[in-house]
């Protein structure tokens, strides 16, 4: 995923892409006076784009493209491979190819896009289980939304087994602090990731990065009841990674700051 900003009003045609197994998917954050696209140098369209709109591009086509007016847009690079591994994984069919109509808005996607580009802007390090999260999201949207993928019912599954759900809260645990990814946790419990969160939430009734953000959240208050550390050290211990958003998440869970919450319980 790109954020592509530009404010110059003309911009010359793109060089030809080389033919890779992958689709573009562009969704506009803000309107664009003009679009055009060119496949294997021949025009396929060009028109305006509202904010809201997404265009999809096959990148075996060789595709050229030219923006007039100002631009603001989410790209999202999606390797054929992921939507081959997402429909085996459901049992369904492979994805032929994905499109939407172009004066089309996708709400859902809009809703993706904002979620994601504030949890990149807040702390992408320690945001990475939930912007996973969201990833696998996004694939799902678009294998079905886009490409049409419909997966058989007895792909539903169930939820971990016991040994994995015991393996993937202990390394959870053990690694507060780092930068932990759905595939990390996800290949301890020999799961693909999309597989992993899915069970994950069966067994637990949350998502992974959810139960994470539990972790830190008690790590935190253990540490400012058992130690007189300073919140700044507090955070990068529990892996918030800076005060400012330990405050922000602390807070929104707990309903009080931590220092509010630490001199309640400590003072008097």
């Amino acid at each position: 995923m790109t954020r592509l900003t530009c404010s110059r009003f003309v911009r010359e045609r793109t060089a030809p892409i080389p033919s890779e197994p992958a689709f573009s998917i562009l969704h506009q954050l803000g309107d664009l006076e003009r679009h055009s696209c060119w496949l294997a140098g021949k025009p396929r369209y060009s028109g305006a784009f509202g904010a809201g709109t997404v265009s999809i591009t096959n990148l075996m086509d060789n595709p050229q493209c030219e923006f007039r007016g100002p631009f603001d847009a989410v790209q999202y690079y999606v390797p054929t491979r992921a939507l081959d591994e997402f429909a085996r994984e459901h049992r369904a069919k492979p994805v032929a190819t994905l499109k939407w109509g172009r004066d089309q808005r996708d709400p859902y996607l809009s809703t993706l896009s904002s979620v994601l580009l504030s949890a990149v802007e807040q702390d992408p390090a320690n945001n990475q289980l939930f912007i996973d999260q969201i990833g696998l999201s996004l694939i799902a949207h678009f294998a079905q939304t886009y490409g049409g993928m419909r997966p058989q019912d007895s792909a539903v599954g169930g939820g971990l087994a016991p040994w994995q759900e015991r393996r993937a809260k202990e390394i959870m645990r053990a690694r507060l602090a780092s930068g932990l990814t759905i595939a990390d946790v996800a290949a301890e419990c020999k799961l693909t990731p999309s597989h992993f969160a899915r069970s994950f939430r069966r067994s637990t009734g949350i998502a992974p990065h959810e139960f994470l953000s539990q972790l830190r959240i008690e790590e935190a208050k253990r540490q400012m009841l058992s130690t007189k550390l300073p919140l700044a050290d507090i955070a990068l211990i529990c892996g918030f990674g800076d005060q400012s958003y330990f405050t922000r998440v602390f807070s929104r869970s707990v309903g009080a700051s931590p220092g509010a919450w630490r001199r309640a319980r400590t003072e008097g």
